[in-house]
């Protein structure tokens, strides 16, 4: 039961946002990337996965998450065979096109490409519940 749960969610996850319900209909998110080495902005990314850069580090870095998705954990609830809540994590993967695809390739980049810390905040994440004001850190107050 706890495996049929979990592809239950998967796919749940993956398929939300994908644009066939006009209720899903979403904008494109498009941030730019930034090499904090070289402290200069080397391309950016959208929500179609659509990776405008000149910089061969970046392009290779990211290539695999555009054309495979990203694997996310997402936070779940479900009751067990005994009727106890078990908190757990399912593994999901977010690909291009997904209203989440944006923030999990930024989170899944390595060092030295990231994007502006108070961009999160706006960015959707793969956690099942909706973050509120709490959630947010003020990456902004220095």
């Amino acid at each position: 039961m706890e495996n049929d749960f979990g592809w239950s969610l998967a796919e749940g996850i993956e398929n939300a946002g994908n644009g066939n319900d006009p209720a899903d209909q979403q904008e494109i998110v498009e941030v730019e990337i930034i090499d904090y080495e070289r402290e200069e902005v080397v391309g950016t990314i959208d929500t179609d996965g659509n990776l405008n850069t000149e910089s061969e580090a970046l392009r290779n870095v990211s290539q695999e998450y555009i054309d495979e998705g990203i694997p996310v954990l997402a936070p779940t609830t479900y009751e067990n065979e005994d009727g106890k809540t078990v908190h757990a994590d399912a593994e999901v993967m977010v690909e291009p096109g997904t209203e989440r695809f944006v923030r999990a390739f930024v989170d899944k980049l390595p060092s030295p490409f990231d994007c502006k810390m108070s961009v999160l905040d706006d960015l959707p994440t793969s956690d099942a519940r909706e973050p509120t004001d709490e959630d947010k850190i003020d990456r902004d107050s220095n």
